[in-house]
């Protein structure tokens, strides 16, 4: 689908899976890369067979591997559908010993033919004032590689969302609607109890009026250090399209940390890191008195000093409409 909504020519995806042949019965998994299919045209174990390739580095495809006997056997084969999680597999068979035509079978994956390991994001986007639901674009991005992982739209009706995102990375969330300001989160599913832990999340949208404010969630900085780090540029790069987008507001970009170290070092530090976030802005295009820097040290703490995750949430970058 394009921007405008149409859609686009579609195009072969290759010799590695089509083939002058018969190919049917598509599933992408939600890893986003391994694609199940059916087809009599590769090397089988007669009539249809179920295959498996997966998408590499350069987005082409490779070459078709048949899933093997005693998945595939003479009969046809076809409609495989595989689990979330990766382990459980279904399809459709006229195998003997059915009771007739096609039937339904279901079977363990074997490691080398399962997706990569998938959990979601799941949640409600609101009016921050008004409680009422918002339609919102939802973007989840790659921060190791700054890629696009997947998008969604939040329901019009109940602003509920549901997306599902291969685990071992960390992601930004990012969450726009026309006139609110952007929600960002990030979050890290690289470890094996997060992969197996739906994230659930409340997202509230601040309309676009003097005093509104945002935190940006994906701005981050090298230790005690006002150095912007390279995962950063994804979301100031969408907070600078939000200013051209609305080149009537200015706003305060107020730098906070937590309370470890002396008051003064942490408000210089603050004082830094607002100052950096407006730099990167002003040499986006961004005219440089619509931005306002200002440090803030340790003195407005969100959250309790006592502990990593206060500390971490302490330690922010907001945005607030003057």
């Amino acid at each position: 689908m394009q921007a405008d909504g149409m859609w686009s020519t579609p195009e072969r995806l290759g010799a590695g899976v089509n083939t002058p042949e018969q190919e049917e019965s598509v599933q992408i998994h939600p890893d986003g890369r391994t694609l199940y299919f059916s087809s009599n045209g590769h090397p089988g174990m007669g009539g249809l067979d179920i295959f498996v390739s997966r998408m590499q580095a350069d987005g082409s495809w490779s070459p078709a591997q048949n899933m093997g006997y005693p998945i595939n056997t003479s009969a046809e084969e076809n409609s495989l559908l595989v689990s979330a999680g990766g382990e459980l597999a279904y399809f459709a068979s006229d195998r003997p010993g059915g009771h007739g035509d096609l039937d339904l079978y279901s079977f363990e994956l074997y490691p080398e033919v399962r997706p990569d390991a998938v959990t979601f994001v799941q949640g409600r986007v609101f009016d921050q004032g008004t409680k009422a639901p918002v339609e919102a674009d939802l973007l989840l991005y790659d921060l190791g590689t700054g890629e696009l992982a997947t998008a969604a739209y939040s329901d019009p009706s109940t602003g509920e969302f549901l997306v599902c995102i291969p685990s071992g990375r960390t992601y930004a969330l990012n969450a726009s609607a026309d006139g609110f300001l952007f929600f960002s989160q990030t979050y890290d599913v690289t470890s094996e109890a997060a992969a197996l832990t739906p994230f659930t999340l409340q997202v509230p949208m601040a309309p676009i009026k003097a005093g509104s404010s945002i935190v940006l969630r994906n701005v981050f900085f090298e230790t005690a250090s006002h150095a912007l780090l390279p995962e950063s540029h994804l979301e100031l790069g969408r907070l600078a399209s939000l200013l051209e987008q609305e080149p009537s507001i200015r706003v305060e970009l107020g730098g906070h940390t937590d309370d470890i170290g002396s008051d003064v070092d942490n408000l210089r530090l603050s004082e830094y890191r607002a100052q950096a976030v407006r730099d990167f802005l002003v040499e986006q295009g961004i005219q440089a008195d619509r931005l306002q820097a200002r440090g803030y040290g340790e003195t407005r703490p969100v959250d309790d000093n006592t502990t990593e995750e206060g500390r971490a949430r302490n330690r922010r970058t907001e945005v607030t409409i003057l």
